[in-house]
Formats: structure tokens, sequence, C-alpha cells
């Protein structure tokens, strides 16, 4: 029986992959919310369609796919819009964006707009009588769509555009009959059928602009904050941060709760809030990705929605 031999070499190389696919597993994902498109097309009025709604769908599909971002679901965005009696779409003012993006905890606003959505009908058609009946009619009709998307990334810490881009893509059918008898494709869905290519071609790239994150939370986070309070059962205080923001058992952190929101006299943005120290915290079990279990080492009252720092 022969024996396969196989180098130190080769270990390495395994190991070296393994440990580069597990960095890359657990490598810090922007935080970012996406908002429906607005329509800005003219000549046709296609608010029945949706189509901003439906590429603000597609695009949150997208960028979950590629694993590459975490993006806030649709309805837990509008559910914080409708709770701050806000309504945003589309065009937003870096501001806007900054302050939005501090009350959801997202680092990046993703906004856009139905830039192109038209048909062209084109028809020809000979009748018989033209040639004294000696040919037949004939009769071409066809239909092509055209669909266009612009997109942009907003830093919610400094309004600042980090991505734009546009996309677009076109589709047709035809028909063709001859003497009343023939048949073609008249596709009712052409809509829907471009937007998912577009809004493809946009995620590919805001994939390639690789925007920056300041993490997960952790003790590593460059915001200072590590992660939050979502849930207390008795002694044990869940927090909304774990392997994935690289948490360890035994991490201590310093827990303040967040106070009366300060904000500009002259401009109303939000410049902070004051803070009260709730006392101190230990990690006891990292439980998954995004939870873990902390223990009080000083203070006593904890709430949901307190803020862990480093």
């Amino acid at each position: 029986m022969s024996r396969i031999s196989r180098s130190p070499l080769a270990g390495f190389a395994a190991l070296f992959l393994v440990a580069g696919t597990l960095a890359a597993a657990e490598a810090p994902k922007p935080r970012v919310a996406i908002l429906e498109f607005k329509n800005k097309t003219e000549g046709y009025a296609w608010s029945w369609y949706r189509a901003g709604e439906a590429a603000q769908d597609m695009f949150v599909t997208e960028l979950v796919k590629r694993g590459s971002f975490r993006v806030m679901e649709r309805e837990r965005l509008e559910a914080i819009l409708e709770e701050k009696n806000l309504h945003l779409s589309g065009d937003i003012d870096p501001k806007t964006a900054v302050k939005l993006g501090k009350m959801i905890g997202v680092e990046y606003l993703i906004v856009g707009a139905v830039t192109e959505l038209g048909v062209a009908d084109r028809n020809v058609n000979v009748p018989t009588y033209l040639f004294g009946g000696r040919v037949p009619s004939v009769d071409v009709r066809s239909q092509k769509m055209d669909a266009a998307l612009d997109a942009r990334a907003f830093s919610t810490t400094t309004g600042e555009i980090v991505w734009a881009d546009t996309a677009n893509e076109s589709t047709s059918d035809s028909s063709v009959y001859v003497a009343g008898a023939g048949g073609g494709v008249e596709d009712h869905r052409k809509l829907d059928r471009l937007l998912r290519p577009v809004v493809m071609k946009l995620a590919d790239s805001l994939g390639r602009a690789k925007i920056s994150t300041s993490g997960l939370g952790g003790a590593s986070d460059a915001s200072g904050v590590a992660g939050k309070i979502a849930k207390v059962v008795g002694s044990t205080l869940y927090v909304n941060v774990g392997s994935e923001a690289g948490v360890k058992e035994g991490d201590e952190f310093t827990v303040v709760r967040p106070g009366e929101v300060i904000k500009d006299p002259d401009t109303g943005e939000v410049l902070g809030a004051n803070e009260s120290t709730v006392g101190r915290v230990r990690i006891t079990a990292v439980v998954g990705p995004r939870l873990s279990k902390a223990a009080a080492v000083s203070g006593t009252v904890y709430k949901v929605g307190d803020v862990l720092k480093n």
C-alpha cells in the first residue's frame, strides 16, 4: 500500500487559506439603510407601478445577498420614520442624513431616484388594399421600455457623499401579423424585468466602492460605542454584540444612559446628549454573532437601550 506524504508548505498554505476565510467572514460590515427611491420621470404616470418602492426592496435584497453590508429592513426603517413623523425619499440634504443616521443607528444612508422610465411604441401596417388585394396585409408592432436609476450613499458621520452611480437597462417585445394571422410577445411585466438588473448593477458598484466602517461594536469600535443592552432578565443582561464584533468572555465595558438631547440653537442639528454613568458590566458568554450575555460588575438598575462604551 502506497503512503501519501504531504509537505509542510501545503499544510501552512491550507492553514492560511482557512484563516483568511474566517477573517473575511468576520470582517466588519458597514451598517446601511435604503430609502424609497423617488420618482423623477416625466411624461407618463408611472406611480401605479410603485417603481420606487420596488427598487428599494430589490436593493435591500441584493445587498443582503452579497453579505458585505448590514442592512436595516424596510419595515423597521418605515416604523422608525413613522414614529418620528418623518417622510423621506429620494433627495435629502447632508444635515438630514447625519441626523437620521444617528437616530436609526446606521453609518450610511442610500438614497436614489427613478430617473428614466419610458416606452416607445412602433407600428408598421401595410393594408392589403394598397396592392389591389394581391398581397396579404402586414402588421408589425414593437414596444421598447427603458429604465434608469441614480443612487448615492451619504455618510451619516460627515454628511459626505461617499458613492454615487447610475445604471440603466432596456428591453423590447414585438409581434407580426400577416393577413390577420400571427403573433408575438406583449410583455406586461417589462418594468419588473428591467428594475432587477438595474438594481443589481448599482449593488455591484456599491460593493466595489468598499466604503469604510467604524466597526460593529466591541472593544475595537472606532466610535467608542461597544453595544447596547437589548434585554434584561433578572441579573442577566443581553447585549446586541457578539462574535461578529470580536467580543470575548471577560471583556468589561462602562454603561451609560443617554439623557437630554443637545441641539445647535441655530441649525437644530443634534450635537449630542447628556449621559449618566449607570455602572460597569462584564461579558459572561458570547451567544452568537450579535448577542452576548453580561453581568453587572457595579451598578444595579440597568435598562434596555443603555449604552456600553469602551
